[in-house]
């Protein structure tokens, strides 16, 4: 197994609107940073762009590491009952890839990279201890 390598992405919307409070109170939009975070969180549009700057970012990334779109993906300690399992799929966009991977629910997580694929540790409200990893790896001739 490959060593999980540098961070490339990652998605946390408290982080975001953090910074976002930050760039607010610079900027002298807002007087004080728990306001500038108050209007940030209710920013839709803000998470909207941040969300598709990640998911082009991530398709960059994936159309390097695999131009084919057959991905193999294992997951270690997936939920509260800490399941491991696999899956082969196809992603031809980041925002595929992560569909077929998260749980529908809100999640925060870093994607790093993996030898010749990605690792990516997930939080959300079923594991928001951080222990859940996905490894993707690229993966020839899947019929799915």
């Amino acid at each position: 197994m490959a060593k999980v390598g540098r961070l490339l992405l990652q998605w946390d919307q408290c982080q975001i609107a953090q910074d976002q409070a930050r760039d607010l109170v610079a900027s002298g939009e807002y007087a004080d940073e728990d306001t500038a975070f108050n209007a940030a969180c209710g920013d839709e549009e803000l998470y909207a762009l941040e969300w598709r700057d990640l998911c082009e970012r991530l398709t960059e990334v994936i159309h390097k590491k695999n131009p084919d779109d057959g991905w193999h993906a294992t997951v270690n300690n997936f939920g509260w009952r800490r399941l491991n399992g696999h899956k082969d799929f196809r992603a031809d966009t980041g925002k595929k890839l992560l569909a077929a991977l998260l749980p529908a629910s809100e999640c925060a997580f870093k994607v790093y990279h993996y030898g010749r694929g990605l690792a990516i540790n997930n939080a959300h409200h079923d594991s928001p201890t951080w222990d859940e990893w996905y490894f993707v790896t690229p993966r020839r001739n899947i019929s799915c």
